[in-house]
């Protein structure tokens, strides 16, 4: 089973389970059943996860002891409209730890972890049904090989050459998830004041050409030019389609011959 030792001594409780179906669902029923129980931050984590969710559903899985699934709880004093940007900021704290690591990774909007073009970590944000609090899960694959991977287009720090140290990476990332998030509740929810250059630092989308599959359907091209206060990503789609904020959409980034 996983020991997390440093991560422990970063939040108010820590419970590692040997597998579970997922960690954001059982964190969330069980902060929802029992909050004195459950003070924030607290974490659920495990390293064989077989019903794991993605955003817009997908779902996710992975063979024991290749991927790490960690969820932590918040119970953020902020409007719930400002909410959304904990998610950034947790794709955010992720990237900017495995570059502290050594790693070359960058963040595609809204959350994804990459390393060039491929995906290491997925990041999914789900409230509390009181509205008293929000769960951040992160699935990254530490120790995957080439055929533990569900699909071409994901990859793991074993095959990059990065870290593979549970601890290491899962309190690195603490670290900074909540050194951010702290930041970003005693400025009121303002991302403008630090949050939102976080997340652009790392970014990887910011300057790409990007289709964007948006949820009616449609889909639009062009460049992502920037993330704004609001946490949308702007894209650019050249002068007849004009500029947009899209505030929800699958980023797909391409590459021009």
């Amino acid at each position: 089973m996983l020991s997390l030792p440093a991560a422990a001594a970063l939040v108010a409780r820590l419970q590692v389970v040997a597998s579970t179906g997922s960690t954001n669902a059982d964190l969330l029923r069980a902060a929802a059943a029992e909050p004195d129980g459950w003070p924030a931050p607290s974490v659920l984590a495990s390293d064989h996860q077989t019903a794991g969710r993605g955003r817009l559903g997908r779902s996710w899985s992975a063979p024991a002891g290749t991927s790490l699934a960690v969820s932590v709880l918040l119970r953020p004093r902020l409007p719930a409209e400002r909410l959304g940007w904990l998610s950034l900021a947790a794709g955010a704290a992720m990237t900017a730890n495995l570059r502290e690591l050594g790693v070359a990774a960058s963040a595609k909007w809204p959350n994804d972890v990459l390393i060039g073009d491929r995906k290491v970590c997925g990041v999914l944000a789900q409230a509390l049904p009181d509205g008293g609090g929000v769960v951040i899960g992160a699935g990254l694959n530490h120790a995957a090989r080439p055929d533990d991977l569900p699909v071409p287009t994901a990859t793991s720090l074993a095959i990059e050459g990065g870290p593979q140290d549970p601890d290491l990476l899962v309190s690195g990332w603490l670290r900074r998830l909540l050194a951010l998030a702290a930041d970003f509740e005693a400025a009121g929810g303002d991302a403008d004041a630090g949050l939102r250059g976080e997340v652009l630092a790392v970014s990887g989308t910011v300057g790409r050409a990007v289709r964007v599959a948006l949820p009616d359907g449609s889909a639009l091209v062009g460049t992502a030019v920037d993330v704004d206060a609001e946490g949308r990503v702007v894209v650019d789609a050249g002068p007849m389609r004009g500029t947009a904020a899209l505030p929800a959409g699958d980023v797909e980034h391409l590459r021009y011959e």
